[in-house]
């Protein structure tokens, strides 16, 4: 996610935060190493949905069934699920957390704030509403179905608890039946309504995580996104008949309201009704028998493997439409904004697919949707990113989270440098394949002057524990990308290029972590890695290497004799190039000082550390030493 006040953090404010750690600071030592990828689980779940958006009284009225199958070891005994909406409203941790112009959720009243109301929720024993086999965790009556809905975090309702009649053991699987009613705030932050414009970001009862750590409950706070169980999303939205939807999934069903405008690359609707076969629903939840009404229209959704389904609608929506082989590539825009036309986000969005393709491997879903929000800047959800603007950098940075979130789905608000710092750091590499002069120069000067004040935090923490969000976008976005990029110079790039085909070929649609890219990396490269991921994403150690004294003298009658001291402050460490004139040699000594002797064939007329301007120093300003051309 690259929101438009994130950007204004990284442009400006990155260089300006106080300190809030002690140098020498550390976490603890992760040593589990990547987990092999015939040995994971992760729980299975499946969404059978129905809505209608009542556009007059600006809500939206929801019923799901979802099927969760317990894939862990460990018998359940309550079931967790996420109401993101609940955070843009007042009371709500977000709210309190963000009291700032012009985000203060607190100071929203009726109808402006968001809300997403459990109005029942029951347990559906198989047989019901759908087919099934195995155990469940409903009970024989009605009262032992009705699930009572519970609040850990009041007054804060983006987690709703619901305690099971029975213990869902390994193995097992149950069925909850949620009706709810959702409405997006019109203050923009993730989500939005203005006008006949909605963008459903977060609208449903999402169930929450339960991975080796256990449940991962936890509330939606400002700094940190989200988590979620790979499945199957079966989605109805009973709409106006004159909205213009897109969302995550293909349109089996109806009709979105897609008419190619004269500028898009192809002129024929791909609708993909086909590409899941002839795809029954699971589960009847209810809410849209009969046929539409007049003036209203069904549109039916699918989507697999994935672990979010997001839309938008607005009857003004522009379609525009291409293809990177088999793979659909749909564009969404408002009227008005001359930057989206021509053709000019798909040929993007395709550019940056075919690009990130060959970083990690083929895109494996059947199409993505670039969709015009309201507000600026972009967030990345499965198949789906929702764009402020149709510029390359975000298109690019957005479109890579299908596969660093979405594909490989990290706990965003635990490591949110796995797939933001990771997205920044290829945005950056993609700019610099693709003739952008300097990309990373104010990238390196932003992070080496937060390392110079001592203005940062481990990287590797939970997303709240950062003392503000300029320090969190520092840290997520701005040093996780260095990192990354001083990984890929440490291993090398076409090593680095084969890491992350293995990091995507054993992980692709798995829960993953940073143990798991440092395991992807280490089989790549043969290299042993976790000094370097514990001491960059674990620690606040920080990198001065600097020039001491330089003597040049000639060698025999054919060459040059150059001596070079140079010293390490801090307790971080990194191999360094060394460049002596024209050539160049590594330096991998640990030694707080060492020097060194370098042969040239010709005088030299420079010595630098670090020729690349590739590591993350305090300062840079001791790397270069002119050499007189002549004896003084």
């Amino acid at each position: 996610m690259l929101t438009s006040f994130t950007a204004h953090l990284l442009q400006a404010a990155l260089l300006l935060a106080p300190q809030v750690t002690a140098a020498g600071s550390s976490a603890p030592s992760v040593t589990r190493p990547g987990r092999p990828p015939d040995t994971l689980w992760q729980q299975r779940v499946s969404y059978s949905t129905e809505a209608r958006l009542d556009e007059d009284a600006q809500v939206l009225h929801a019923v799901e069934v979802v099927r969760y199958h317990n894939a862990s070891p460990d018998t359940l005994k309550v079931l967790f699920f996420h109401l993101y909406l609940n955070a843009f409203r007042p009371h709500s941790i977000w709210a309190r957390t963000e009291q700032r112009k012009p985000f203060d959720f607190g100071a929203l009243r009726d109808p402006d704030y968001g809300y997403e109301r459990v109005r029942s929720a029951e347990l559906v024993p198989w047989g019901r509403g759908g087919s099934g086999t195995g155990a469940d965790a409903s009970g024989s009556g009605a009262r032992d179905r009705s699930l009572t809905a519970a609040y850990p975090f009041a007054p804060d309702s983006t987690v709703v608890r619901f305690d099971l009649p029975r213990p869902l053991a390994p193995g097992d699987s149950t069925r909850v039946r949620i009706a709810w009613d959702a409405r997006p705030a019109t203050l923009c932050r993730r989500q939005c309504r203005q006008g006949r414009h909605w963008d459903f970001a977060q609208w449903y009862p999402r169930v929450a995580v339960f991975d080796t750590a256990g449940w991962e409950d936890h509330p939606l706070h400002p700094q940190g996104e989200f988590y979620g169980e790979f499945g199957t999303y079966d989605v109805t939205l009973d709409l106006a008949s004159d909205q213009v939807l897109g969302a995550t999934g293909v349109p089996v069903e109806g009709d979105p309201g897609w008419k190619p405008d004269a500028s898009s690359p192809d002129r024929t609707v791909d609708y993909q009704r086909d590409w899941y076969g002839r795809p029954v629903r699971l589960d009847d939840p209810g809410l849209l028998d009969g046929p539409a009404s007049t003036g209203r229209k069904r549109v039916r959704f699918r989507a697999e493997r994935v672990h979010h389904f997001a839309w938008s609608v607005d009857p003004a929506y522009r379609y525009e439409q291409g293809h990177l082989g088999k793979v659909a590539v749909r564009v969404l825009y408002r009227p008005g904004d001359l930057d989206w036309d021509l053709g000019a986000a798909v040929r993007r969005t395709i550019r940056a697919l075919r690009w990130l393709g060959g970083i990690y491997g083929p895109y494996p879903w059947p199409q993505l949707t670039n969709l015009h929000r309201l507000e600026g800047g972009g967030t990345e959800f499965p198949m789906v990113i929702m764009n402020g603007g149709p510029g390359q950098g975000l298109i690019t940075h957005e479109s890579s989270h299908q596969y660093n979130m979405g594909i490989l789905a990290n706990n965003e608000w635990k490591e949110g440098w796995l797939d933001e710092g990771m997205a920044s750091f290829l945005t950056n590499w993609f700019e610099r394949e693709h003739g952008v002069a300097h990309p990373w120069a104010r990238t390196m000067r932003a992070a080496r002057a937060r390392e110079a004040a001592g203005a940062t935090q481990v990287v590797s923490e939970p997303s709240e524990d950062f003392v503000d969000y300029a320090t969190y976008g520092a840290m997520i976005y701005t040093k996780g990308s260095v990192v990354l990029r001083m990984l890929r110079w440490l291993v090398g790039e076409d090593t680095f290029r084969e890491g992350m085909h293995v990091y995507y070929r054993d992980y692709r649609f798995h829960h993953v972590d940073g143990a798991d890219l440092q395991a992807a990396m280490e089989k790549a490269s043969g290299r042993e890695l976790a000094w370097f991921f514990h001491e960059w994403l674990r620690t606040t150690w920080t990198l001065d290497y600097a020039l001491g004294d330089v003597h040049t003298v000639p060698d025999g009658t054919s060459g040059w004799k150059t001596s070079v001291q140079v010293t390490r402050r801090g307790r971080a460490w990194m191999p360094v190039d060394l460049a002596v004139g024209d050539s160049t040699l590594r330096l991998d000594s640990r030694d707080e000082s060492q020097t060194v002797t370098v042969v040239t064939t010709g005088r030299p007329d420079s010595v630098v550390l670090d020729p690349r301007g590739v590591l993350l120093e305090t300062s840079i300003e001791n790397n270069r030493t002119a050499l007189p051309a002549h004896d003084p």
